[in-house]
Formats: C-alpha cells, structure tokens, sequence
C-alpha cells in the first residue's frame, strides 16, 4: 500500500498536462535567507484551492523533512476536503538533507528552533492569511527535534504530530517536564505513533507517556499508538492522516444515531453550542452545519417523532429550500400530511414548485394536500398537471395520477 501512495505522489508530482504540455506542480518552492542559518532554506507552501477568493484566515500545517512528506499533507486535504471532512490548511514543507539534518535536528537543534520560531513562521505569517493555529508533523530525528520545540517556544505550535520519533533523549524529556509542569496549556494535541518492530523506542516512549500522564491537563489531550505491521518508514503516511483526522475531530459535522443520543448530547442549545466554537476555532461559520440538519431531520421522520420534526424545522429556519432534488421537499411535506398539518405541506411543496417546474411527484403532493383540506378543485388541477408531466417525461407513476383523478369524480 505504501509503494502504491509513493508512486501516486510521485505521478502527481510529475505529471504533465497533455493539453497544455506543461508540467504539473503542487504547491511552489520558496527561498528563505535565513540569518540564523547563514543560507538560503528552501520551502514548499501550498496554498488551498479557494485561497484566492476568500479572505478566510488559514492554519498552517508544518512538515520537517519536507523533502519526503509535503505531499502527504496535501493529499490529505485533497482526499477529504470535498467531503467537507477536514478544513482548508496551508501546507508548508521544510527542505533538508540528510548531511544538514543530522546536525540541525540533533546537535545545533537550537540554532534550528531559533530559525523556526523567528524567520520561518514570521515569513508565513507575513506573507499570508494564517491564523492563530499551527501544526507541526515530525518524523524520526524531527520527532525529538518536534519535542524539543514544544519544551523551548511559547505556544508555536497547537499540535505536534510524531511519528517513530528517535533522539528522545534524557535532556529534552526532563525540558518537556519542566514546561509541563509550569506550564498546563502548551499546545492543544501530542499524537505520538511507532511501529510494531521499533521495540528499540519503547523505553523512550515510555518516559515520554510517564512525563504526560504525570503533567495531565484537560485542555492538551495527548494519544501514544502503536502500528501493528508498520515499520520505521512506513509509520508518517498514517501519523499525519490519523493525527490530523484526531485534531480534526471537531470540525467534521455530528451524525446522530438516534434523538435519545441527540439529547444525550445536550439538545438544540448544546448543539448551537458546539458550532460556535467550532467557528470560532476555524475561522468558519457558527452556523450548524447542513448536514447535521438534514440527518437530523431524517432522523425524525424515521422514528416519527413530529415534535421534534417540527423542533428541527423551526430552528433550520428555510434550510429545506436549499435542497437540492424535488424528493425532499415531497419526504417534508408528506411528513407534514402524515400528522395532518396541510398548510405547512402546501407551503413547502409551493417552493419546491418553483424550484422544480417539472416535477411531477410535487405537483401530486401538492393535489394531497389540497384534497385534506376539502379543496377538490385544486387538488384536481394539481393531479392533472402531475399526470401530463408524468406522460411528458415518461414516468413511472402515470397510473397512480390517473386513479387520484379518477376518485374525485
């Protein structure tokens, strides 16, 4: 599985475009003259797609060892941004090679860290819309390195994914317990992963977990996992998808299984609630999310609850005109004309009407609920246009119309 994502990386990297034969790029190189370093630093920084044309504030995701990983942070937006299961991030990939790392990452750590905290971040910061929260994936020396700036910054960074971190050593485990113990709120999320076979980290990860259990604070959570059938080099690719899909965790929109686990979860106000500060953390509406509306309106009409249907519906204001196929405005009203309430059913079935001029099955609904109301007339008019639309497209439900007209006669 592993050999197939780095080829498909490495063809998406590649890749020319047929038309146009001109080479297909992710993200752009950018080059740093860093006074700290004494050299030119090279950086990959891809910005999300609707960047342009927003004036959104993004956070930004931060990946040592660029060269190898900067790609897997963007196929993660990538693969789960359509779905609306991850918020839009800028992607930056710090560049260095394997004769630099070995000093920046261990020995001359600090002079790194200082390159970090005070030109690398500014440079983003200044030249780009981010916002207060930063991430930082590191993977192998980077890992201790990522420790190590936990313990030696202010706040830098919100989360640090590591990933078969080496160079845990004494010295940077006994900095991280002093921060933390000074220090409750350092950073939000520490997700540490290794692989079934590195039994040689295991002491080290151990003090690492001891340190954090003994510091416990309620706002920074922390998670240890260990990869069954992973290796050395094959843990990053699943350290950033499931320590960013952890982190993440708040943004995705709630799915409830039933109403009792609805307000379980504490109703309507503890919902609203959590949208506020799900807005506020990304920089995005506080609004409840559409599909938390539309699962929990469904959820309603399956356990034929009407109270809390029309609950739902008052709350979500008009978001049923939003919806995009005739077949919901027609499951509303019919929910409506179930528990005898013909007016709202006629009022969303006028909408969906003007929304879907050829729709049959509305034009149906909309002869139902007229005939509730005693209204034959019109209830007739409705099923004939229902019944002319049905021939027009060649619908199933010609003969259902016809017998709703027969029985008005």
């Amino acid at each position: 599985m592993i050999r197939v994502l780095i080829f498909f990386l490495t063809f998406l990297y590649f890749t020319s475009n047929a038309q146009e034969s001109q080479p297909y790029f992710i993200g752009e190189n950018h080059w740093i003259n860093s006074k700290t370093l004494k050299e030119q630093r090279e950086i990959s920084i891809y910005l999300p797609e609707n960047y342009k044309s927003t004036k959104t504030n993004y956070p930004v995701l931060y990946i040592l060892d660029g060269q190898r990983y900067f790609l897997n942070g963007v196929l993660y937006q990538h693969t789960l941004k359509w779905q609306d299961k991850t918020p839009d991030f800028i992607v930056v990939g710090i560049k260095t090679n394997n004769r630099q790392r070995r000093k920046l990452f261990s020995s001359d750590s600090k002079i790194f860290i200082q390159f970090v905290n005070s030109e690398l971040v500014p440079y983003l910061e200044n030249n780009y819309r981010t916002s207060s929260k930063r991430y930082l994936f590191g993977w192998e020396m980077a890992g201790g390195l990522a420790m190590e700036i936990l313990s030696s910054t202010h706040n830098l960074f919100s989360a640090y994914f590591i990933s078969s971190p080496t160079h845990l050593t004494d010295e940077r485990l006994q900095k991280l317990s002093n921060k933390l113990s000074q220090n409750k709120n350092p950073t939000e999320l520490i997700y540490v992963t290794l692989g079934s076979n590195e039994d040689w980290a295991l002491s080290s990860i151990e003090k690492l977990q001891k340190i954090l259990r003994d510091n416990n604070s309620s706002k920074l959570k922390w998670k240890y996992e260990l990869y069954e059938d992973e290796n050395h080099h094959s843990t990053p690719t699943l350290t950033m998808h499931k320590g960013l899909n952890l982190y993440f965790k708040d943004y995705v929109y709630l799915r409830f299984k039933s109403l009792k686990e609805f307000e379980d979860f504490g109703g309507i106000d503890q919902l609203k609630k959590h949208f506020v500060e799900r807005g506020k953390k990304y920089d995005i509406s506080k609004a409840i999310h559409k599909n938390t509306k539309h699962f929990l309106l469904l959820q309603a009409m399956k356990e034929n609850n009407f109270e809390s249907f029309l609950l739902f519906m008052n709350e979500f204001k008009d978001y049923y005109k939003t919806k995009t196929r005739d077949s919901w405005f027609n499951r509303y009203a019919q929910f409506y004309l179930k528990h005898n309430h013909p007016n709202q059913a006629i009022e969303i079935l006028s909408h969906g009407q003007d929304k879907f001029p050829d729709s049959a099955i509305l034009q149906s609904s909309l002869g139902d609920a007229f005939f509730s109301t005693g209204n034959k007339e019109k209830a007739r008019n409705h099923y004939q246009k229902a019944l002319h639309l049905a021939i027009k497209n060649d619908n199933d439900n010609i003969n259902i119309y016809k017998t709703k007209i027969e029985r008005i006669k």
